[in-house]
């Protein structure tokens, strides 16, 4: 019981208090519900957490997965209490990083800490969620590489949908799986971070800051189901946000320390505070209103034997949550800064050397993090740049000796870097490109290392101006997602967008709305839960135009047995394929279409557990607008003639804007002479990846720099290269009628989206500048 465990555990009736838990108190700090959140913290680790971990231990089984809202403190109390704790039992801790950002620091670092603190050898990171259809190979390396610099090493993909019926395709894409029009060469990815998951597992990491969590000051602020938190918390977790991004731009690595772990696993040897396997040269305290009296003790004996604690910003006054006397000595003894980058950064400079700088133009790089890890005879460093849009040329130093070797995760090479030592510093020079990483050696001798490519000069370039022959690697789609409908023979609707339809007709028969609320359809037929029974006649109509009959089209649906299908009036029955997606079936329609107004009928009996979904024309045709003067619309757009070459810039504008896979343009390229090479350079792309194909060989450009040397390829004389661009599902699987945001999910979707607009919007994708080719020597 609650109730008792709380009075055994804090030594009184949490009863007498519960109206703390949910109404503020001066001061806006409450004892009670610190208490009530490090009791309920203590529960969940030692009924949950403990109880699997040590299963797990016992089946030699490793326990991993993700708890809750890792993020904002105030958010992870509610949720989880503190995640720190829970790390400590599990053999692979995890976490869930979604969108395409890099504000999560906290909930990767947090993770990080424990497991290279108690030697687990893997931390994972669920992430990739949210992304949308179009996001690109670039994305993925991105995210990946920042958490591997911040201390993740395994990668839990999000995600491979089974199917995309329904709301499946809508389920916080995009789908990992030959869903996505990329998947042929994900290999080259999945490859990348191997190597460096290998390589980021070796050794331990050498960071020498410990910043103390404050999530205990949480539990005292957090004040029922606020929203938002309140504004002393908020404080706190800006001020504390500006210290994990400033020492890490400024090359300081560090952990978190939980008090209840380092109650558990901290002793302080000489100067330096001991947690687990690692050891720190500094403490920072960041702002906080409380701190543990088993923290305060060991910090006390730090600051006795030398070491160095800093606090940042407004000091706690509260131990174990009451105010106290003792924390005064502590922090007059010690070193404090303000939480802004400069003091910050002033203070660190003044007590704790760099070990890694990385500096470009003579100044820290802080759109760089860097790791570095103690490996068998030398060290290892992981560098990775936040710019996804610039390249940076950056000097490089710390403390140890040569060879530096260059490991290249995309292709297995290993190359020798030139560096300078003056036997203690090492310094060399890393050029790293939008969004680029690298990753080094030192003092390893690496018998497979080449020397540094020869550094060669454009001797000429040209132009590949274009048009391009081209091929596509899948039929041409028009969506068909805006409909009429007619209920027990009444009159038909204006046009409403296919899922509003859905929507409509589920509350006319007193149905609750599908979009955002699908469950997992085995589970309710499992359950029997179902419920089939036909409610109402209904009739569906979808509208489009065409200019140019094609020879081959196919309309594409899901669940073709539940309806009778007539084009243009001609019934339609046979399913020939699918599309995309198993579940997505399509039938021949080429011998109904006509020139101009052309009709897709749907007559059923509706039940509640159909999911009425957007139709899709699929086959050998462009796609151009009716008018000229509009934009593309559900009404403006009309079937041509097949897409057989292309300008540069993008297909969206050259009969291919609802084109979901590759498009392979055609080029010849005269062989350069001897003794030169010659590299093609794709200088504007607009693509999710390319690769260039000559003579049998493949080149893979999963993300920038999109250039490759094709000398060795090459026949004498003139050649044919492919190069083929990569698009993404969205123009066709969507959202087509919202802006693309940081996160996509069902809500994207949704035609009662506050920016839902009737016209498409498209994203560009192609040669949005011609190909160069470039003879180097």
């Amino acid at each position: 019981h609650l109730l008792d465990e709380f009075r055994a555990r804090r030594g009184y009736d949490l009863a007498r208090h519960l109206p703390e838990l949910v109404l503020p108190v001066a001061g806006g700090f409450s004892k009670t519900r610190y208490d009530y959140h490090r009791t309920m913290t203590e529960l969940f680790v030692e009924h949950f957490s403990r109880r699997l971990g040590d299963w797990c231990t016992a089946h030699h089984i490793a326990l991993t997965g993700h708890y809750l809202l890792e993020g904002a403190l105030d958010v992870q109390v509610k949720a989880a209490g503190a995640c720190m704790p829970h790390y400590e039992h599990m053999q692979w801790p995890g976490i869930d990083i979604l969108t395409d950002q890099t504000h999560e620091l906290l909930t990767a670092k947090q993770c990080s800490s424990v497991a290279d603190q108690l030697g687990r050898d893997r931390v994972l990171s669920e992430l990739y969620g949210c992304t949308g259809w179009d996001w690109p190979l670039e994305g993925h390396k991105f995210q990946g590489d920042w958490q591997f610099a911040a201390g993740v090493n395994f990668r839990c993909q999000h995600l491979t949908h089974y199917s995309l019926a329904g709301g499946a395709k809508r389920d916080y894409p995009a789908s990992i799986c030959d869903h996505s029009p990329w998947w042929p060469y994900y290999r080259v990815v999945e490859d990348y971070f191997a190597r460096l998951s290998l390589m980021l597992t070796q050794g331990r990491p050498v960071r020498d800051v410990l910043i103390v969590h404050p999530i205990e000051s949480a539990w005292g602020l957090v004040c029922g189901p606020e929203a938002q938190p309140p504004a002393r918390l908020a404080a706190i977790q800006d001020a504390l946000t500006r210290v994990m991004y400033t020492l890490s731009g400024q090359h300081y690595d560090w952990d978190f320390g939980d008090e209840s772990l380092l109650a558990k696993h901290a002793e302080v040897l000489g100067d330096k505070l001991r947690v687990g396997r690692l050891d720190y040269s500094l403490v920072i305290v960041p702002p906080s209103v409380t701190l543990r009296a088993t923290t305060v003790a060991l910090l006390r004996k730090l600051q006795a034997q030398g070491g160095t604690v800093l606090f940042v910003g407004d000091p706690p006054d509260h131990v174990d949550a009451e105010p106290s006397p003792v924390l005064a000595e502590l922090i007059d003894e010690a070193e404090s800064c303000e939480p802004d980058a400069e003091d910050l950064t002033a203070a660190l400079e003044d007590l704790l050397p760099r070990r890694v700088e990385i500096t470009e133009r003579g100044l820290q790089q802080d759109c760089v993090w860097a790791m570095l890890r103690e490996i068998d005879g030398g060290q290892l460093l992981f560098l990775q740049s936040h710019d996804r849009e610039s390249e940076h040329l950056l000097e490089v130093s710390l403390p140890g000796e040569g060879p530096v070797v260059s490991w290249d995760p995309l292709t297995g090479a290993q190359t020798s870097v030139r560096a300078e030592s003056d036997g203690e510093f090492v310094g060399f020079t890393v050029d790293l490109p939008p969004s680029g990483s690298a990753l080094l050696t030192l003092g390893v001798p690496v018998a497979g290392a080449v020397p540094p490519a020869e550094e060669l000069d454009v001797a000429e370039d040209r132009e590949s101006m274009g048009p391009y022959a081209v091929e596509l690697t899948e039929p041409n789609t028009l969506p068909l997602d805006y409909c009429r409908y007619s209920l027990d023979g009444e009159s038909f609707s204006n046009p409403v967008p296919t899922l509003k339809a859905d929507e409509l007709i589920r509350a006319r028969y007193g149905l609750g709305t599908r979009l955002g609320n699908e469950h997992q359809p085995w589970y309710l037929y499992a359950a029997g839960v179902v419920d089939t029974a036909p409610r109402g006649s209904c009739v569906m109509r979808w509208e489009f135009h065409v200019s140019e009959v094609p020879a081959v089209c196919a309309l594409a649906l899901e669940n073709p047995d539940d309806y009778a299908i007539r084009v243009n009036g001609r019934s339609v029955t046979a399913v020939t394929g699918h599309w995309v997606d198993a579940d997505i079936r399509t039938l021949d329609i080429a011998e109904h279409l006509g020139a101009g107004a052309n009709e897709v009928t749907l007559t059923f009996d509706y039940r509640p557990d159909m999911e009425l979904e957007d139709l899709y024309l699929v086959g050998d045709f462009g796609v151009a607008r009716l008018n000229d003067d509009g934009p593309f619309a559900p009404d403006n757009a009309t079937l041509v003639a097949p897409i057989g070459e292309l300008e540069w810039g993008s297909w969206v504008e050259q009969g291919l804007p609802f084109y979901g896979a590759a498009v392979r343009y055609k080029l010849a390229v005269e062989a350069p002479e001897a003794g030169k090479r010659l590299r093609l350079v794709l200088p504007g792309v607009a693509c999710t990846a390319a690769a260039i194909h000559t003579n049998g060989q493949t080149f893979v450009l999963p993300w920038g720099p999109f250039q490759a040397d094709l000398t060795d390829a090459l026949y004498e004389g003139e050649n044919e290269v492919i190069v083929e661009v990569i698009g993404g599902r969205k123009n066709i699987l969507g959202p087509l009628h919202t802006p693309w945001g940081p996160g996509t999910g069902p809500h994207s979707f949704s035609p009662n989206h506050g920016e839902w607009t009737f016209e498409y919007q498209l994203t560009d994708h192609g040669l949005l500048e011609p190909p160069i080719v470039e003879v180097l020597e």
